[in-house]
This record gives C-alpha cells, sequence and structure tokens, in this order.
C-alpha cells in the first residue's frame, strides 16, 4: 500500500503494508521530510558549477602564441589585413591584422602614438589574441581580449606592463558590460607577479571604440603614466 505526503507542492510517497501506514507517526513523516531535503540537495550539487577566481600564472609567449587559422565572413577590409600599413611595424607581432573595424581602428590609433610610448617605454608589443589567452571570471564567463600590450618601463628597467586591450563595437557595448568591469577591476588592483628578475604589472583600460577614442587614449596614458601629447 501507498501513503502520500506534499511539501510545497512536491510529493513524498510512503510504501508500506496497511498496518504499518495506519500506524504512522510525526517521526516518520519527519523522516520522509528529511529523505526529500537531502535527494533535492543531491540533485541541486549535482546539476552546479561553482567558480573560484585565482591568480594569473605565467608561460613564456613563445609556449602561447604561434600559427593559428583564422576564418571569418567575405569582407574585403578585413582581407585586406593592414599588411601594407603592418609591414614594417616591428611593434606589431604579426603581419597582418584581419580584425573587426573596431580592431583595425585601434591598430591605426596605436600606430599614431607609438611615438609617444616610446618616450617612456623600451620593448612595446603588440600581440593579437585569437581565442588563446582565455580569462574566466568568478561566475564562470570566459573573456578573450583582443589585445595584449607588453611595454618595458625605461625608468624601472625590469618593470613590464601587460594590458588587455579589447575593442567593442556599440552593438555589443551593452551585452558585454562584465568585461569593461572586469578590466577596470583588474586596473585598479594592480597585479604585480616576479619572473626571475623581471616584475610583470598587469592591468586592463575600458573598452575602445572609434566613436570614444580620445577617452580610450587618455585611460591608456594614464595607465603608463604618459602626458598626451
Amino acid at each position: 500500500m501507498e501513503d502520500k505526503a506534499y511539501l510545497g507542492g512536491l510529493e513524498i510517497t510512503f510504501k508500506g503494508t496497511r498496518e504499518r501506514l495506519e500506524a504512522m507517526n510525526h517521526y516518520d513523516y519527519l523522516l520522509g521530510v528529511q529523505g526529500l531535503l537531502s535527494q533535492i540537495e543531491k540533485e541541486i550539487k549535482a546539476n552546479s558549477v561553482e567558480y573560484e577566481g585565482s591568480e594569473f600564472f605565467y608561460k613564456p609567449i613563445r609556449e602561447v602564441f604561434g600559427t593559428k587559422d583564422i576564418t571569418f565572413p567575405k569582407d574585403e577590409a578585413r582581407e585586406e589585413g593592414q599588411i601594407d600599413m603592418l609591414r614594417e611595424e616591428h611593434w606589431y607581432a604579426y603581419n597582418a591584422n584581419y580584425g573587426t573595424s573596431e580592431e583595425r581602428a585601434f591598430i591605426e590609433m596605436f600606430a599614431r602614438r607609438y611615438s609617444s610610448f616610446q618616450k617612456k617605454y623600451d620593448d612595446i608589443y603588440v600581440i593579437r589574441n585569437e581565442k588563446v589567452v582565455k580569462i574566466v571570471d568568478a561566475k564562470g564567463r570566459v573573456f578573450e581580449p583582443d589585445f595584449l600590450l607588453f611595454a618595458r618601463q625605461r625608468e624601472e628597467e625590469h618593470l613590464m606592463f601587460q594590458i588587455f586591450i579589447e575593442p567593442k563595437g556599440n552593438h555589443l557595448k551593452g551585452k558585454d558590460k562584465w568585461k569593461e568591469e572586469y578590466l577596470e577591476k583588474m586596473r585598479s588592483e594592480r597585479r604585480t607577479f616576479s619572473i626571475d628578475t623581471d616584475k610583470y604589472l598587469i592591468t586592463g583600460v575600458p573598452f575602445y571604440n572609434l566613436s570614444n577614442e580620445n577617452e580610450f587614449i587618455s585611460s591608456l596614458e594614464d595607465v603608463l603614466n604618459i602626458e598626451s601629447l
């Protein structure tokens, strides 16, 4: 025989002989509720994923970046890859930039500002991140910043800046606002770690967008402590 009880819309079924079911008391119902709650706890844990932020870890660049195939919808501007502009630019790690319009605009802006960075920094390099470096936040969201900027501060020879940069079109700025907040968090924390005698400062800047280019330049120069031209 069966007897039923309910908890918040959930059904508990008790099975046993007629005599046992008729003799059920409050303690029996308590055990039934505890069993149901225990099962609910197991199901919640089985279907949930917990994330915990961790410190950055380092690897040599040669072990992270390399040759990679790139695919994108047919687009004459992207296919051109800014090859003519980047052919002689030693600060750009690759020989082309097959990026979006905002990513290409960022590279054009950086080329114009490069001389101002040279006043205070050596070993200046921009590396395009094609889904290689991934950042996972505490909620499990994956962030792949489009560019990494490295610059060694001349006044403090062993300090290298590593700056995450994300060009973003207007149509995506709202949806990806959490990424910009993460970059701002990195900027405020100013995390550093040492490799041998070198020290790396990990930081970020707000989204780059052609419409807010002047604000972006100001933020980047502020991070690098460079006076505007």
